[in-house]
């Protein structure tokens, strides 16, 4: 019996001595951009037992914790027992839209990500996409009329980037896409964009050494590797 009781008091020590020499008293924050130190650390805080930093250490290094919206991954390490470090690394974000006088980012699966003002370099800026404004949820997946765009972007964007390609802005009509350059529109429908993609450089280096300042429609919506032919109409050919 005498046995039992001294086990239940050196537990009942060590849990007090956990409680008291890792009592939360400082939480740093690195790694963020878009997302504000304080927006870290409120979420942090919001934990009931979050004034135990040894507490903080294992809960927010589990792989399934509820992150931010815009942040991909925490990890959680100790300074000392008083002091938390938090290292965050933000969302890749597939795109922007205008939403109540700022830009709202999404991630390459439509989820609502973030809301600013800052208009995030690489990011492209994402036109027609029809949404309802009222059901906007940070967190959840942006309320449009066709999700298929966000398959289609997703399947875009990497294509993108390995022909170096940085797109003024994307605009959509219902499946279909059109990439802006400038003044050139370049209409790749909303299929088979690697091959379609791979003609794009090429053409739009053309098109600035024979018509530099040309503004039109480049046609690539129904191009094949098979020989489908690809039209530039330049914007004066449809004027009267």
């Amino acid at each position: 019996m005498l046995g039992i009781l001294l086990g239940i008091a050196f537990i009942t020590g060590v849990g007090f001595l956990a409680v008291q020499l890792f009592e939360t008293k400082k939480i740093t924050v690195t790694g963020n951009q878009y997302v504000s130190e304080q927006e870290v650390i409120d979420w942090l805080l919001a934990d009931e037992h979050s004034g135990n930093s040894l507490y903080l250490l294992w809960k927010y290094n589990q792989n399934n914790v509820q992150q931010l919206p815009a942040i991909e991954e925490t990890k959680v390490g100790l300074k000392n027992l008083v002091e938390v470090q938090v290292q965050v690394k933000e969302k890749d974000f597939s795109g922007r839209i205008d939403y109540n006088e700022a830009f709202l980012y999404f991630d390459q699966e439509g989820i609502a990500s973030l809301i600013t003002g800052t208009e995030i370099e690489g990011v492209p800026y994402i036109e027609g996409m029809e949404i309802n404004p009222e059901e906007v949820l940070l967190g959840s997946v942006l309320p449009v009329t066709d999700g298929q765009i966000f398959e289609e972007l997703k399947n875009l964007m990497p294509l993108l980037e390995k022909q170096d390609l940085s797109p003024d802005k994307i605009s959509c009509a219902g499946a279909d896409l059109t990439l802006h350059f400038g003044g050139v529109r370049v209409q790749i429908g909303n299929s088979q964009f690697a091959d379609r993609l791979a003609q794009v450089p090429p053409i739009l280096e053309k098109l600035a050494e024979l018509y530099a300042d040309q503004t039109g429609v480049l046609h690539l919506e129904n191009y094949d590797v098979s020989g489908s032919s690809i039209r530039f109409v330049p914007d004066t050919a449809a004027q009267p």
